[in-house]
């Protein structure tokens, strides 16, 4: 690394100039060893030369995406940890970022510390990228002098993070491949094989069965309207996205979500458990108990149990207990609301929401089970009966014309 300083040498005389070193610590020390009484020192970020702007430039511009904000975590943890410097760790991983995006905003974070600003502090610029939960945990471990121990934290919770939608990903990688495979196969013989083999199914006029007939008229239909059809639904979600944001889609998925009780059960269930395990991380990093459970119930996509949530805290507020606050105005489940009661009842809050947050993990993991088990059937056989009836209506007319011929 390279620092720029400014050194008094003697009683009157002030230096102005740079030295190289791995940190501030030996930079101090280089320029003490040479009879220099440092009085400002600053890290030199490199200036890019043209062609290194153009590098950087042909790099991808992306939205930074939560599996980067975890590598990022882990990163800064392991350098925390090897007791690197927070303003050197966060250059090295500036260094190292591929998205051009987050290597602006980490640059953006190193220079905010550096003016004198909190860690944590310097996070908040950027509220899309890092959540409420992750700020205060880094002003925790600022405030108790553990910023190690806070980034272990988060690690740990961005980790289960992790491997739940990696979980869910896998779960579902095979039905979405059987869906695309389906579709596909059905628009290939809707639009392509059928048009081939109306020519010789029309000698037979009105001898045609019905299920050719029909299919037919949705193949001629297909053909002339597909990719209009594509258009206008590419337009509308293009339209919905921009006019109202992805949030609207969030919220549609979830009222979809509440009409089929397996996928219910299984975001009801995966909802919990983020919110129980954030809530205990915070109690367990000394935030205390209401300031954790406002920070907490963002984490909840569900806007009836937010609202709900938002209304327990009040009452937490007021001096109400929690356990009695959230039997009141939630719709939690029972052995939530009396394991948190538990929890108060002993003083060991921070224990129970773990020993909930594993139990919800648990049913997750079934429920995913389930409901892979149960999609692929039903896709199997949906789109079976599908391919069968287009098949059955080319075979139909083809036996007709086999059995004229004879």
């Amino acid at each position: 690394m390279k620092f720029t300083y400014k050194a008094k040498k003697g009683l009157y005389q002030i230096l102005e100039g740079e030295i190289e070193a791995d940190n501030q610590d030996e930079a101090v020390s280089k320029l003490t060893s040479q009879g220099l009484f440092p009085v400002a020192l600053n890290e030199v970020i490199p200036v890019e030369t043209p062609a290194q702007k153009a590098k950087k430039s042909n790099r991808p511009r992306r939205k930074v995406s939560s599996k980067e904000v975890f590598i990022f975590t882990q990163k800064l943890t392991t350098l925390i940890r090897a007791r690197v410097e927070l303003l050197s760790s966060l250059r090295i991983i500036y260094e190292q970022a591929d998205n051009l995006t987050f290597q602006e905003i980490i640059l953006d974070i190193y220079n905010f510390t550096k003016e004198g600003k909190a860690f944590s502090e310097s996070l908040s610029n950027f509220p899309k990228i890092f959540s409420p939960l992750y700020i205060n945990l880094i002003k925790t471990g600022e405030t108790s002098g553990k910023m190690d121990f806070a980034l272990e934290q988060i690690s740990d919770f961005l980790t289960r993070d992790d491997k739940l939608r990696t979980k869910i990903k896998v779960a579902m990688a095979y039905p979405v491949l059987l869906l695309f495979v389906g579709l596909a196969s059905i628009f290939v013989l809707i639009n392509f094989v059928v048009p081939r083999l109306k020519p010789l199914f029309e000698g037979l006029g009105k001898d045609l069965p019905l299920i050719t007939r029909v299919i037919l008229k949705m193949s001629e239909l297909s053909n002339k309207t597909w990719w209009m059809a594509a258009g206008v639904v590419a337009a509308v979600i293009l339209i919905l996205y921009y006019q109202k944001g992805s949030s609207f889609f969030g919220n549609l998925l979830t009222k979809v979500k509440m009409y089929i009780p397996v996928i219910n059960r299984l975001a009801a269930n995966q909802e919990l458990a983020y919110f129980s395990r954030a809530f205990g991380l915070l109690l367990k990093s000394g935030v205390p108990a209401l300031k954790s459970l406002e920070i907490s119930t963002p984490t909840i996509n569900n806007p009836r149990l937010k609202e709900e949530l938002n209304k327990v805290c009040a009452g937490v507020a007021s001096g109400q207990a929690l356990s009695k606050s959230m039997e009141t105005f939630t719709s939690l489940p029972k052995f939530f609301t009396k394991m948190i009661a538990v929890g108060e009842e002993s003083g060991r809050l921070t224990e129970v929401l773990e020993e909930i947050h594993n139990s919800y993990d648990q049913q997750i993991e079934s429920d995913i089970a389930l409901v892979t088990s149960l999609i692929e059937p039903v896709m199997i056989l949906v789109l079976g009966l599908i391919l069968g009836t287009i098949v059955l209506s080319i075979l139909l007319p083809t036996f007709q014309i086999t059995q004229m011929v004879h």
